[in-house]
């Protein structure tokens, strides 16, 4: 028991040494501190964010600032590439012109006997002088579907007057599409793609109705079926009066220039 108590004594007195010696002879009592209590005390109590052993580097050289001794090498900056050499540009190729989308020449498409479904067959003379109303409609769309004995019955009250109504499905001739309108007891001309070389587009929703009239002009274009019949009523009375119109201009013209 008195060996364990001497030995406890010296150990103590060795220790008070120690620190009386660090204490006396450290350049700096603090970096002596920071030496003793290690680097993440000193960093907890001190406040200190640099490197422990670059802290204490500069109070044993006091020559060197703290500037030079933190101070890291510069990195070696990177070789500049060899530039590519630039490859002579290529002549330009004449573009060919682009191709038309439609026939201009033609003001209405799809008329041919392949593309017929019912109704009395059409060729491009048979809207001379006329008004149009074109129904596009789809049979995987069940609301134009729907529609069609309302446009029959239109096609039955105007029939007498100067109108064509033509059916014109998209999707492809089928024999579904074909029982389908057999079913609707359509009785007005339908083809298949049928239609003005320049129309409205259906935006992949139908049914779609647009109305022509005599001139070859467009008078409505929209969905609604009685919208386009108040078109073809208002335009029915007009006829023919545009082009007889400019034709005793035109005479009128030629008069005056005979005398």
């Amino acid at each position: 028991m008195k060996k364990a108590f001497l030995v406890l004594v010296v150990l103590v007195g060795l220790l008070v040494a120690a620190e009386f010696v660090v204490a006396k002879f450290w350049p700096d009592t603090k970096a002596g501190e920071y030496a003793v209590i290690g680097r993440d005390a000193t960093v907890e109590w001190y406040n200190v964010t640099k490197d422990f052993w670059v802290e204490q580097w500069h109070r044993f050289r006091p020559e060197e600032s703290e500037e030079d001794a933190a101070e890291e090498p510069p990195a070696a900056e990177p070789e500049d590439e060899p530039e590519e050499e630039a490859k002579p540009e290529e002549p330009e190729k004449s573009a060919k012109p682009p191709k038309p989308v439609v026939d201009l020449s033609k003001r209405w498409k799809g008329l041919e006997p392949e593309n017929w479904y019912c109704g009395k067959k059409l060729a491009e003379s048979s809207f001379d002088g006329k008004i149009v109303m074109v129904y596009v409609f789809s049979e995987s769309s069940e609301d134009s579907v729907a529609l069609l004995p309302r446009i029959e019955n239109l096609w039955s009250a105007y029939k007498s007057k100067p109108l064509v109504v033509l059916g014109s499905h998209r999707g492809g001739k089928s024999a579904k599409t074909e029982n389908l309108i057999k079913k609707a007891k359509v009785t007005f001309p339908v083809y298949e793609g049928a239609g003005r070389t320049q129309e409205p587009s259906a935006g992949g929703r139908y049914p779609i109705v647009y109305v022509v009239d005599d001139t070859g002009h467009m008078i409505y274009r929209g969905r609604s079926d009685l919208e386009a019949t108040e078109a073809i009523v208002t335009a029915i009375p007009n006829v023919g009066k545009s082009s007889s119109i400019g034709k005793s201009a035109k005479r009128g013209k030629r008069r005056k220039g005979a005398k």
